[in-house]
């Protein structure tokens, strides 16, 4: 298995700084990395974890690598066994396919519910700033995929957090904090890999705040499920080349 070398983290964790984000704990550092690596099936489903192992690979004590393992087991990528340890649960392409989906039709809701409302002025407002900042940022060259495909994951933020639903709200974050999504954009770019993706994407959401600002709920929720299978769609075409593994095909659904 190729895992990221601690030192790496540490590194990418700086890198997260630098972009204003919370810096992550050390469990939460080799929780996110072996996540990844199931993702990316340097780990194979009903495959051991050993905690010795990811200890010494990560220079620390096996106090952390527990931690690290009961999150992974909140997020349903391993299971833990008394006596036994942890093993990787079989994480498809299918099932990742189906977060996308999933993900699709939640967020499309808050973009619906948000159009809906008569108070989010000062959201939208906010919501079109954000859309403005993408698409410069995907003009601009030599544009890290990962930064781009975390900049348009803020743009979702900024949507649901505001869509006035709370029980949504809810699903949308655990869905960030508590599932493999949280993963898929963490590190590797799965998308959004040329600047002609990179535009287009930009153009959808920047559609999807106008149709926002306008009051047009049914459109933006089109617009936002159109971006997200999109995005599915160059996801899997990456993971089918990493895993070597296909796709149902069912698992593809459009508008």
């Amino acid at each position: 298995m190729d895992t990221v070398p601690a030192r790496t983290a540490i590194s990418a964790d700086a890198a997260q700084r630098r972009r204003g984000e919370r810096a992550r704990t050390i469990p939460e550092q080799i929780a996110d990395h072996l996540g990844i690596a199931i993702l990316n099936g340097d780990y194979r489903g009903r495959e051991r974890i050993s905690e010795q192992e990811v200890a010494t690979l990560y220079g620390v004590s096996r106090g952390p690598v527990r931690e690290a393992i009961r999150a992974l087991e909140k997020r349903g990528l391993v299971e833990l066994f008394p006596r036994r340890g942890a093993y990787v649960v079989d994480i498809t392409l299918d099932a990742i396919a189906d977060i996308f989906n999933i993900r699709a039709v939640l967020l499309g809701l808050a973009a619906r519910n948000l159009a809906m409302r008569s108070d989010a002025g000062d959201a939208v407002a906010e919501l079109v700033e954000h859309t403005n900042g993408v698409r410069r940022l995907a003009a601009a060259e030599d544009v890290d995929p990962v930064a781009f495909a975390l900049a348009v994951g803020r743009t979702g933020g900024i949507m649901y957090r505001r869509c006035g639903n709370p029980h949504l709200i809810r699903m949308l974050r655990q869905q960030n904090q508590g599932s493999l999504w949280g993963l898929i954009w963490r590190e590797r770019p799965l998308d959004f890999l040329t600047a002609q993706r990179r535009l287009e994407t930009a153009a959808d959401w920047m559609a999807v705040a106008g149709a926002i600002r306008k009051g047009d709920g049914r459109r933006a929720e089109r617009l936002v499920r159109k971006a997200l299978y999109d995005s599915r769609d160059g996801a899997m075409v990456t993971l089918r080349q990493l895993r070597g593994e296909q796709v149902d095909p069912s698992k593809f659904i459009r508008d």
